[in-house]
């Protein structure tokens, strides 16, 4: 272990694997943000798979740099500051598990996932801040007393163990645990309002490629549904209201990471229109048009009859906003949110698949939660 270190230094190794630490958590914050943040989001639509996997990998490659000090023998009488280390490996940790969790949506409970996303992002900002101090005072050259709080201390295996630790046991209270959800409940018990939110509330973001929201009037909306049917027909929103309702509570999974558990939804199912309209034999595919002029999906017949797939026109028991589709949207709940498409007024029957807007621009066709992008 000696012959690895000159007495009181780091190995240049390390010091490039700090650096490099640095700059793989501005380019997770860069990616994570153009994942995430809906103008940025809709201006990286074609680079968005790509931009996915990479902030995947950083995030891994990230994660491992994070046990270092548990693997790599430590330089005797190379005293470092205590809060130098322990934000980054106590968030850091943080921000990997709840990344792990997001990322592998098949394999942890819905409601852990959404909380881990808001943290995931919480702790990035929080860690983000850090670095910037960090570097300020760095750059300016000030050096904090070497005493209290950040006061230098050995390099210890126990000390950089025990922080890691922390960081990995915080976020299992965080998602799992639920702190803040707790301490709102019991803030709220008694109350009146207590137990008016829903689940509504907790759709993290609302996705538009075109200039805002489409409005559309009740009065004037039309649904077609045309293509190879016996009898295509054009709805009013009466005569759409006229068909039988049909409910279905899923989870909501969006392929930039969030979550939302236990949607309720209500509108009419698929399985009406073809009563309708009778497709023909040849039909084998259905293709969704939304009135902005931007949006196209399409599902094979087997998987528009799904029997939880259904054109919706309620969320929690209350109408559509228009940023979640108003009046009527599709809901697939078994893929990602991006099939899902909104602001629907046409249905049309076809013999062949239809490349939907995101496909168009890089999203898989095959959409179903648990797959990846």
């Amino acid at each position: 272990m000696k012959r690895w270190f000159k007495h009181g230094k780091w190995p240049r190794w390390m010091i490039r694997l700090h650096y490099y630490t640095i700059i793989s958590f501005i380019l997770l914050m860069l990616t994570g943000v153009a994942l995430f943040a809906p103008s940025v989001h809709a201006a990286l639509i074609s680079y968005l798979p790509v931009i996915y996997y990479i902030h995947i990998v950083l995030g891994i490659i990230f994660g491992v740099t994070l046990l270092t000090p548990l693997l790599a023998p430590l330089p005797a009488g190379k005293l470092i500051r205590r809060l130098d280390w322990l934000f980054p490996l106590v968030l850091g940790a943080i921000i990997v598990i709840t990344g792990l969790l997001i990322w592998q949506v098949a394999l942890f409970p819905t409601t852990w996932r959404s909380r881990a996303f808001h943290w995931h992002g919480w702790m990035s900002y929080a860690l983000s801040v850090w670095l910037l101090l960090h570097a300020a005072y760095k750059a300016v050259g000030y050096r904090p007393a070497n005493d209290g709080v950040n006061a230098r201390m050995d390099p210890a295996r126990r000390m950089f163990l025990k922080w890691l630790g922390t960081g990995i046991a915080g976020a299992a209270v965080l998602t799992v645990v639920d702190p803040v959800g707790l301490l709102k409940r019991w803030m709220t018990t008694g109350n009146s309002g207590a137990g008016t939110g829903s689940p509504t509330d907790d759709f993290a973001a609302y996705y538009t490629v075109t200039n805002g929201y489409p409005s559309m009037d009740l009065e004037t909306y039309r649904l077609t549904v045309d293509g190879l049917v016996a009898r295509p027909t054009t709805l009013t929103w009466s005569e759409l209201m006229g068909l039988s309702p049909f409910q279905e509570q899923a989870d909501f999974h969006c392929v930039t990471g969030w979550s939302v558990s236990n949607v309720q939804w209500r509108g009419v199912h698929l399985k009406s229109l073809v009563d309708l309209v009778q497709p023909s034999p040849h039909a084998s595919y259905v293709h969704f048009y939304s009135f902005d002029g931007a949006y196209t999906e399409s599902l094979s017949l087997s998987e528009a009859l799904d029997p939880t797939v259904l054109l919706a026109y309620q969320l929690n028991g209350q109408p559509l906003r228009p940023q979640q589709g108003f009046p009527l949207r599709l809901v697939v709940p078994k893929m990602y949110g991006y099939k899902s498409i909104k602001w629907v007024n046409r249905v049309e029957f076809s013999d062949k698949p239809l490349v939907g807007y995101w496909e168009a621009r890089g999203y898989p066709d095959e959409a179903y939660v648990g797959r990846g992008m």
